[in-house]
């Protein structure tokens, strides 16, 4: 636990100084990419609450499990143990166990979310220092249309992407009538879009890798916490350049 407990002190003090210095506005890409790594950095602050309830919980199953363990060991020194209270105890112990092992997966996954988070915090803080320091135009390899494909279940649609410096923004249609806008990032080769249906409001988030090369984006992508689960929710996505035409102008996957 004192590993963790010290993470949480570290990344505490790291925001708290970050969040201190908010960056000055610029133009329209900037100030997005300034927006982004604010909503990214307090997505952060949440990651820590998540781990330390998840931690206050995983604590709390330790000690039952270890007290139910105490409770077999007691029954079995027993002169005569009655086999019927050692079956009932002994799936007490597993139900306990089960349940930490389950606190456990779910402290290391948030872990990983933290320092995966972090990791676009950085890249996000470096682009938007280098984009102060020399404004200078860019190759534009994201505007355009993408064909889609997100698993599980290959639901295939389109995204249709416009890039303004670092600040993404577009519109999507998916395979079943489902469309909304995106908004996101471009910084480096990887790509950042929150999805918003235009029933359910932002259901989800796509993280990706452009290989400017292929002309494809492959990453992951999760579901938000706000978002109702009917679902997956999260799973792996792809994209592939796919040129606006006469026929599919406007189109429906």
């Amino acid at each position: 636990m004192k590993p963790i407990r010290a993470l949480f002190v570290v990344a505490i003090a790291i925001l708290s100084m970050e969040l201190a210095g908010a960056p000055p506005r610029g133009d329209g890409a900037i100030d997005g990419l300034a927006a982004s790594l604010d909503l990214e950095r307090k997505a952060r602050l949440a990651d820590v609450d998540e781990l330390q309830r998840l931690i206050d919980q995983l604590a709390r199953a330790s000690d039952v499990a270890t007290q139910r363990r105490a409770r077999l060991l007691d029954l079995l020194r027993e002169p005569n143990p009655d086999r019927a209270d050692i079956a009932v105890s002994e799936d007490g112990v597993a139900d306990a166990e089960a349940r930490v092992r389950t606190l456990e997966t779910r402290r290391s996954g948030a872990v990983a979310r933290f320092l995966e988070r972090s990791r676009r915090i950085a890249q996000l803080g470096e682009e938007l220092a280098r984009r102060r320091a020399v404004p200078r135009g860019e190759s534009d390899p994201l505007s355009g249309r993408w064909a889609v494909a997100i698993d599980p279940g290959r639901v295939t649609g389109v995204y249709r992407l416009r890039l303004d410096g670092t600040l993404v923004s577009g519109d999507y249609v998916l395979a079943g009538g489902f469309k909304g806008s995106l908004r996101g990032t471009y910084v480096g080769d990887r790509v950042t879009l929150q999805r918003i249906d235009s029933e359910q409001g932002f259901d989800a988030t796509f993280y990706g890798k452009l290989v400017i090369s292929q002309k494809r984006i492959t990453g992951s992508w999760e579901a938000t916490a706000i978002a109702p689960i009917t679902g997956p929710s999260a799973g792996t996505w792809g994209a592939t350049w796919a040129p606006e035409t006469e026929e599919n102008s406007g189109d429906n996957p």
